[in-house]
């Protein structure tokens, strides 16, 4: 499922120039591909294994674009099965949550981070607040949208850019209005805890997956991905999440 409009390709100059920008704003691009697959020491992490770095620390867990989220459950399911000792895990939820319903929907685990995106918002790791993070998310919309509406006042050539860029101001402008901090924004939540508490928790019916990484500690900026409840099929993480 498509969340947006893709925008068409040209060999217009100036298109290709302003379809670079909106690239930007999507947070789509090479190097973000690059940075979910790749660690430190430059080798390539299995998806959700976690890559790991000197010391034997996870760098990274969960699925990347285009993962086949069928094929994924079954073979991450299989990988806490047969864990063992205190792990990293990044649990999916079931639904979106709240902070607080999120946190004790994963029981006793010490919670590591959260992963959240907000109606019309892209996936992101909340290290720190959700108010915090909340704010965060509105001024890079509000930059966004900014730096859009900027492109439109120029002038755009390609009357399918033009349309693009408008609903990108649409989309950006119910995102800036519409997130909260004591909204369901939570849709999975990262901890360290012993496997056979993972293991139990995985059994619960508000628990989509238990993702589990290769030890229990971490890196300093590991990437965690979670899946979104309303990815069925394929992953997809630069997606908006459906308002």
């Amino acid at each position: 499922m498509k969340y947006f409009a893709e925008a068409p390709s040209t060999r217009n100059p100036l298109v290709v120039g302003g379809a670079a920008l909106a690239t930007l704003l999507l947070g789509f691009g090479v190097a973000a591909v690059i940075a979910h697959g790749r660690v430190d020491n430059g080798s390539a992490p299995t998806p959700g294994l976690g890559a790991q770095v000197s010391g034997g620390a996870v760098a990274a867990i969960g699925p990347l674009t285009g993962t086949d989220v069928r094929a994924y459950l079954a073979d991450r399911q299989a990988a806490l099965r047969q864990a063992k000792g205190v792990r990293v895990a990044v649990v999916s939820l079931g639904r979106y949550m709240t902070d607080a319903q999120a946190r004790t929907a994963v029981a006793r685990g010490a919670v590591v981070a959260l992963v959240a995106a907000a109606p019309g918002g892209t996936p992101s790791v909340v290290r720190g607040s959700v108010a915090d993070w909340v704010e965060q998310q509105k001024n890079a919309a509000k930059a966004d949208r900014d730096q859009t509406q900027q492109l439109l006042r120029n002038g755009v050539d390609d009357p399918e850019f033009e349309s693009f860029y408008k609903s990108e101001v649409v989309r950006l402008t119910r995102l800036i209005d519409g997130i909260r901090g004591d909204a369901p924004v939570v849709f999975a939540v990262v901890v360290r805890a012993p496997a056979s508490e993972l293991q139990t928790l995985s059994g619960r019916p508000d628990i989509r997956l238990v993702d589990v990484g290769s030890s229990g500690g971490v890196i300093a900026r590991a990437e965690f991905r979670g899946l979104r409840p309303e990815e069925t099929d394929k992953v997809n993480q630069d997606a908006p999440r459906p308002f």
